[in-house]
């Protein structure tokens, strides 16, 4: 009995354990998450680093010297099966960290989230700073190659109806640079001239549009909607004033799809 302890009092009794379903939610779920989870109790149940060692001493003494016995055949066998489970392992953690365990898939993972060119400066800049070599030297050979396609990025982007100002906000540029740039470069716009037949008054996705123009030009600096805009208002005559109308137009080479036109408006009399 302790100095403390009142004459009275009784010894503190065992306790009963307290257990705690572990969260599932909290486990890892990725190879290396789950190794490090493994190895963690290991060691707290005192598997160090010297027992790992010695395993691997006494497994290869056993691979040294098979016994001619069913025990000695059985061993192989066993021995051979730890080691495909082994190179097995090896083999999905290359795999893991290959397709997701590097710093370009998390900046791939947050490009798909980041809602706004802010967000994604923000996160280049994150990721950026802690680049391994390899994965940095594929980002600058990257970014070399787009410096040669940059022209051909920012009119793309305009003929969907970006504006200098946003592409040039996004592409880290100028506005200048990205006039004189849609300037210099003009792109060939494909159009296609359509009227819907008289009499047809469906308004379902299968309208009969019938083609009865088309042509190619070039063009600097304009929107695929502002050709389709600019050709209807220069082909809208008085015949066709009193139909329904439509101007589609494409980048030239990529097909004539009116599902696929990256631009298009449309004239009716009845609106």
């Amino acid at each position: 009995m302790t100095d403390e302890q009142h004459p009275d009092e009784q010894p503190d009794e065992p306790r009963v354990a307290e257990y705690r379903r572990a969260d599932p939610s909290k486990m890892p779920t990725t190879p290396l998450g789950q190794e490090a989870s493994i190895e963690g109790m290991a060691a707290a149940m005192g598997a160090t680093e010297a027992t790992h060692i010695h395993n691997r001493r006494r497994l290869e003494q056993l691979r040294r010297a098979p016994e001619e016995t069913a025990a000695g055949r059985f061993q192989a066998q066993l021995l051979a099966l730890m080691d495909e489970y082994a190179e097995q392992r090896e083999a999905d953690r290359r795999q893991w960290e290959a397709a997701e365990g590097t710093a370009l898939d998390t900046l791939a993972e947050g490009f798909r989230k980041a809602t706004s060119t802010a967000k994604r400066h923000d996160l280049a800049e994150q990721v950026g700073s802690s680049l391994p070599i390899a994965e940095a030297g594929v980002i600058r050979r990257a970014a070399k190659a787009l410096e040669a396609a940059m022209p051909g990025v920012v009119v793309d982007a305009r003929v969907d109806g970006w504006t200098a100002k946003e592409i040039a906000a996004e592409l880290d540029l100028t506005p200048s640079y990205v006039y004189r740039m849609l300037r210099d470069y003009p792109w060939e716009a494909a159009w296609a001239l359509y009227v819907m037949p008289d009499g047809w008054t469906s308004d379902s996705d299968d309208e009969p549009w019938q083609r009865i123009d088309q042509g190619i030009e070039e063009t600097a600096g304009e929107t695929a909607d502002e050709v389709a805009r600019r050709i209807l208002d220069e082909r809208l005559d008085d015949n066709l004033a009193t139909k329904r109308v439509r101007v589609a137009v494409w980048r030239a080479g990529d097909g004539d799809d009116l599902l696929d036109a990256r631009g298009d408006v449309e004239h009716d009399p009845n609106e």
